[in-house]
């Protein structure tokens, strides 16, 4: 990872306009980020957790926001995206940065706590450090980091959903939440989250913005800088 002399992490864009360390013949196979992204549809898939979900679908126009969350853990390759048909999301996007669907979005799924109702869910792959570099149960479940792969596809999957249905919102699953603090984390939601906020003109709800009982967006996410792993 290139840093300033203050070891402070770079912004992807400051590394793509570093002239002097040789970032934009590294980052050329993968930046700039495609407009297109490939879905894989996964929606006819028996989902294990009828629990987790409305049987009655709700109208497409009532979509207005994608919640951002981590997995906290990730599984075999081998299984491909199948790995994790069972994961309580309308998306998930592996490390490898395969993107796939798994719910129609007019699926209401119990994912986002208060934001259920207008939301479609995003899940990265992995259990990715907070700002303290501190993974949850990293004995059981490992400590990964975001791939420019998931960046990519977390990026593509955006513009997807604005072009398709007209979203308006990219929020993180802490702002519903009061227990999960980490969720996406950092690297989420600085290189995808607030990406789409800047770039797209998606709204967040604003510094300070949350559901009762749950937790902002940290200004040190907003401007985390940390650049995903090779």
């Amino acid at each position: 990872m290139m840093t300033h002399s203050t070891d402070r992490p770079l912004p992807l864009d400051a590394l793509w306009n570093d002239p002097d360390d040789g970032a934009e013949e590294a980052f050329l196979p993968w930046w700039p980020f495609p407009s297109e992204v490939v879905v894989e549809d996964r929606t006819d898939t028996p989902f294990p957790h009828s629990e987790h979900k409305r049987d009655r679908p709700r109208p497409a126009d009532s979509v207005y926001a994608l919640v951002l969350h981590q997995m906290a853990f990730r599984r075999s390759r081998s299984r491909g995206p199948g790995r994790y048909d069972g994961v309580t999301a309308h998306y998930i996007i592996t490390e490898s940065g395969r993107l796939a669907q798994l719910h129609p979005v007019t699926t209401y799924l119990f994912a986002s706590n208060g934001f259920n109702s207008g939301s479609v869910a995003v899940e990265f792959s992995g259990n990715l450090p907070s700002v303290r570099g501190r993974c949850w149960s990293p004995d059981t479940h490992g400590c990964h980091e975001l791939t420019r792969a998931q960046v990519d596809a977390g990026r593509g999957l955006l513009r997807h959903l604005v072009r398709e249905i007209g979203l308006t919102h990219v929020l993180a699953h802490r702002q519903a939440s009061g227990s999960r603090t980490n969720c996406p984390g950092p690297d989420i939601w600085y290189n995808v989250g607030q990406w789409g906020v800047d770039e797209l003109g998606l709204k967040d709800g604003g510094p300070g913005f949350h559901l009762k009982g749950a937790n902002p967006i940290p200004d040190q996410w907003r401007t985390w800088g940390r650049s995903p792993a090779r």
